[in-house]
C-alpha cells in the first residue's frame, strides 16, 4: 500500500490501482458485515488470530492504556466454560442448566475481550476505556471476516457472574466486554441490512475541498 493511503486516509486518480482496489475490497468487507449466530469448524489458526490481534490493537485509546487483553478458548475449554456457566446459576432446573452448559458450544472458538480497567485515573474516565475495549473487540469482528470468517458478539449476564469471572481469571478492575463467537457461517451469509443514512447523519457548513 502506498505511504499516502496508509497514513491517512488520502488518495487520488495518480494513486496506484492496485491501492484502490485494496481499499475497495476494506470498504466492501465492513459494508457487508452482519453477526452470524450458525458458526462451525474452521475456527482461525494462530497466524490468523495474530492477524485479527494485530488489527484490535489499533483501535483509538486515549492515554495510550491499552485496557484490552483476550482469552482464546476452543476444543475443551469452550466445555470448562460451559461448566462455569451452569456454577454461576446453581438453582437453575436441568433444563436450564443443560442450556447453559451447552452455550459456549455454539461455535468451534470463543475470544473473550476484557477490559483492564484504571479506575482512577485522573484523565481517561472508565466509560471511554470501555469504548476502546469495544471498538477493538469490532476490530476483530472485522478482521475475522476479511479472514473469511463469521462471528457473534454475545454478552448478557454471564458477563457480570462470579463463577465466570473467577473460571477466567478476571481481576477485581476487569470487566468482560464480550464473547466472540468465532468460525465459519454455516450455510449462506446473511444479508446485510442498510440503514438510511437521511436517518442518522446530519450535514452542518460547506466543504471546502481545494487543495
Amino acid at each position: 500500500m502506498s505511504g499516502e493511503a496508509a497514513q491517512g486516509l488520502r488518495y487520488d486518480a495518480a494513486t496506484d490501482e492496485n491501492t484502490r482496489l485494496h481499499m475497495s475490497d476494506i470498504l466492501n468487507s465492513m459494508r457487508a458485515r452482519v453477526s452470524n449466530p450458525r458458526l462451525i469448524q474452521p475456527s482461525p489458526d494462530r497466524n490468523e488470530l495474530e492477524q485479527m490481534f494485530q488489527c484490535a490493537v489499533r483501535a483509538p485509546d486515549h492515554g495510550r492504556l491499552r485496557p484490552w487483553r483476550f482469552i482464546v478458548l476452543q476444543g475443551q475449554a469452550l466445555a470448562e466454560l460451559g461448566q462455569a456457566f451452569e456454577a454461576s446459576q446453581p438453582t437453575a432446573d436441568e433444563t436450564r442448566r443443560l442450556r447453559l452448559r451447552s452455550m459456549p458450544l455454539r461455535a468451534p472458538m470463543i475470544i473473550v475481550s476484557v477490559a483492564a480497567l484504571d479506575w482512577e485515573h485522573k484523565k481517561v474516565p472508565v466509560w471511554e476505556q470501555q469504548v476502546a475495549v469495544g471498538i477493538a473487540t469490532q476490530h476483530l469482528q472485522l478482521a475475522a471476516q476479511a479472514l473469511g470468517y463469521g462471528t457473534m458478539w454475545r454478552t448478557g449476564d454471564m458477563t457480570e457472574q462470579p463463577a465466570v469471572r473467577e473460571h477466567l481469571g478476571l481481576a477485581d478492575h476487569e470487566q468482560i466486554i464480550g464473547f466472540l463467537y468465532t468460525g465459519t457461517v454455516e450455510g449462506e451469509p446473511r444479508v446485510a441490512d442498510q440503514q438510511p443514512l437521511d436517518d442518522i447523519v446530519q450535514y452542518r457548513g460547506e466543504a471546502d475541498n481545494t487543495r
